[in-house]
């Protein structure tokens, strides 16, 4: 009687193992995409002074926890991001160095400040906001980063606002025209949807941003907010 149940229960674990080899083939473990991101926040910064005239440059750089692809592919993006300022910052201590009001106490700054907007239902968006000066005009302006947590695609206007690149376009213009001036809207229908920096504030908001320089052409920093889609 003992034996027969020794080859029941023998017989039982078989089947169960027979079962889930080729549920999984590859015997790889299969992991779902997360549905929200974990991060740190890195302060690169800098700080230099000619006399009495400071120069400080500050980047705050978002990196995604973890080691899968999709991660490892934003991380790559991110740091893309943070090295496309170096030149900037570069300039900003070339202008310290020559600045002419070294003997005046002020400060030159290149500073970018992120936070995250959205993180939820596997999509993150990184908002960054910029201030430069460095002796002349004061320019401020803010853009974002989105991306998809499942393959780390970074994504663009047309994957978070429904429609076509004209009937995309025209909702940017039409937010545009409203809120700032008419001026603007020939400009927008102008540019192509790649061109657009915006950042998520929720699942059907998203803000479009415009700055340093606008669409007709002023100085400083201006947004509107579209309907999104994202689910």
């Amino acid at each position: 009687m003992k034996k027969r149940n020794i080859f029941k229960h023998l017989f039982l674990f078989c089947l169960l193992a027979m079962t889930v080899a080729l549920s999984n083939p590859t015997g790889h473990t299969t992991v779902s995409a997360a549905s929200k991101a974990s991060y740190k926040i890195i302060n690169k910064k800098t700080t230099k002074r000619n006399n009495k005239l400071t120069a400080r440059y500050l980047y705050q750089l978002p990196q995604l926890k973890g080691k899968s692809a999709a991660v490892k592919k934003i991380n790559r993006s991110l740091k893309a991001d943070y090295k496309a300022t170096l030149s900037s910052k570069a300039s900003l201590f070339d202008a310290l160095k020559n600045s002419p009001y070294s003997y005046y106490s002020g400060e030159y700054f290149y500073i970018t400040k992120c936070k995250v907007t959205y993180n939820k239902k596997g999509y993150v968006c990184f908002k960054f906001t910029c201030d430069w000066m460095a002796g002349g005009v004061h320019n401020g302006w803010e853009y974002g980063l989105t991306y998809r947590l499942k393959d780390g695609k970074k994504l663009e206007i047309q994957d978070v606002v429904s429609g076509d690149d004209y009937t995309i376009k025209q909702k940017i213009a039409s937010a545009y025209s409203q809120k700032v001036s008419s001026a603007g809207y020939s400009p927008i229908m102008q540019k192509d949807c790649s061109e657009f920096q915006f950042y998520i504030k929720s699942a059907n908001k998203v803000v479009v941003c415009f700055g340093p320089y606008q669409p007709m052409g002023g100085n400083g920093h201006t947004s509107v907010t579209i309907k999104g889609k994202l689910k």
